[in-house]
């Protein structure tokens, strides 16, 4: 079943969504929508617009937060045990925050392992930032799934495109400088917006920049990408003049060409599809994690247990009952066989497997009866082809009156239709020469029909 990925930029007045389908582990482009807004209410209306429908479990819907709202840290600890890193990390935030822990919501990175004992970097952002980007997601109804930070989650999600290089993303917000090594963010800066700077300050900045990263990854050779609303044509010439390898972002998903705009927003969206714990950060936990989905999500499956429980219940109770059913006909028809043939055979003292030893005594009684004299219309032979009656004809035998020159038969049938299919199979028979319903009536009750055949052998002189 496919799922949808969805990214969403949130710019100071400015929205834009990009929605990703994944299926079977490829993602295609679905739409991508922008939007204008001038106050948090109306950004509510407008998400509620572009991101209508119900949300499916395994949909992912994913908001970053500027980097320059929050405070980065790497921690360092002697001891690698998670619980006493999750308890050790607001004391050790406490001492390098110039604001209090308790106003505020922190959101770690897996652990990495060290000599000494583990390393983990942090992000910590006030709650007042938090409830800002939650606010019109909770107006709107909508299951805000993760929240990132910028540029953790643009490398989280254009990583493996770009490999190793410097990952520039200009924003209305702000621009950032990343560093990317093996698909990961070894460091980044943070720079103002570049709308209201001149040109050649941005530019100088960038340049800045750009040779501390090159120089912390002792790579003077890294390509250079730009992608955001901010990296314009104009820019990347410009920074193509004092810099190798600068190139506009482009993405292809499933044949369609992603570039420019919306590329901070299917950056995200691609953040979403990210399984693995990597270097990026979700502040969708604790206090702020997404409650009301879970609770849903924890309905349905109770719901389904209780509707499997039940299946399973009956299932076993039908199962149960089925054996001990056929356990009991079972040890009844047995005890019915042990009954006849104790009647068929009185003189009997052993019985151990009466099918087989009744078997054993058909064959000694047909030995008997080959001994039997007679011509093609003896007795025996009569009641053989009566006897062989094919399916479904279900007929009982009440008189059977066999004479020199004709046979009588009388008894009961569940329809006409056994009667006259009776009548001619019989009339097939080598042996009879004509087959006639002297009688064939109903019951008062309707439950059977009484019959009479009269039946003309073919050879004359048969046994009585």
């Amino acid at each position: 079943m496919s799922k949808r990925l969805i990214g969403i930029e949130i710019g100071d007045h400015k929205l834009r969504v990009a929605t990703l389908t994944r299926d079977k582990g490829q993602p295609s482009v679905s739409s991508l929508q922008s939007r204008d807004y001038a106050n948090p209410e109306e950004l509510a209306t407008q998400l509620e617009e572009i991101l209508t429908g119900e949300f499916r479990i395994g949909d992912q819907l994913v908001a970053c937060l500027p980097a320059r709202s929050a405070y980065v840290r790497r921690l360092e600890f002697p001891f690698r045990d998670e619980k006493k890193i999750a308890a050790a990390i607001p004391f050790e935030l406490s001492s390098q925050l110039p604001i209090a822990v308790d106003n505020c919501a922190t959101a770690i990175q897996q652990s990495q392992q060290t000599d000494a004992g583990a390393s983990v970097a942090t992000a910590t952002v006030t709650a007042d930032t938090l409830h800002a980007i939650l606010a019109p997601f909770e107006e709107a109804a909508l299951p805000l799934h993760l929240i990132d930070l910028a540029p953790f989650c643009y490398v989280a999600g254009l990583g493996e495109q770009i490999g190793d290089g410097i990952l520039i993303c200009a924003t209305d917000q702000e621009t950032t400088v990343s560093l990317v090594q093996n698909g990961q963010l070894g460091d980044y800066r943070v720079l103002p917006a570049g709308a209201g700077q001149a040109p050649a300050v941005q530019l100088q900045q960038l340049r800045r920049e750009i040779r501390v990263l090159k120089h912390i990854a002792g790579a003077e050779g890294l390509p250079i990408s730009l992608m955001g609303t901010g990296a314009t044509q104009e820019l990347a010439e410009a920074l193509q003049t004092i810099e190798q390898g600068v190139t506009m972002l482009a993405l292809e998903l499933d044949g369609q060409l992603i570039d420019g705009e919306f590329m901070p927003a299917v950056a995200l969206a691609l953040r979403a599809g990210v399984t693995k714990k990597g270097r990026s950060f979700n502040f969708r936990q604790g206090n702020y994690a997404l409650k009301g989905e879970w609770a849903n999500l924890k309905r349905k499956l109770v719901l389904l247990a209780a509707l499997l429980g039940m299946v399973v219940l009956i299932m076993l109770g039908s199962m149960t009952f089925k054996y001990v059913d056929k356990t009991g006909r079972g040890e009844q028809l047995q005890t019915e066989i042990v009954s006849v043939y104790r009647t068929l055979f009185p003189q009997a003292t052993t019985i151990v497997d009466v099918p087989l030893q009744l078997k054993s005594a058909i064959r000694e009684l047909q030995a008997k009866g080959s001994l039997i004299a007679g011509d093609q219309t003896s007795t025996l032979a009569i009641l053989k082809v009566v006897s062989a009656l094919p399916e479904p004809v279900t007929v009982e035998i009440q008189e059977f009156s066999l004479g020199p020159e004709d046979l009588k038969l009388a008894g009961r049938a569940a329809s006409f239709e056994m009667v006259n299919q009776m009548a001619r199979t019989l009339g097939e028979s080598p042996l009879f020469a004509r087959v006639q319903v002297s009688d064939a009536k109903m019951s008062l009750d309707g439950s059977r029909i009484d019959f009479r055949l009269l039946l003309s052998l073919a050879n004359q002189g048969a046994e009585q």
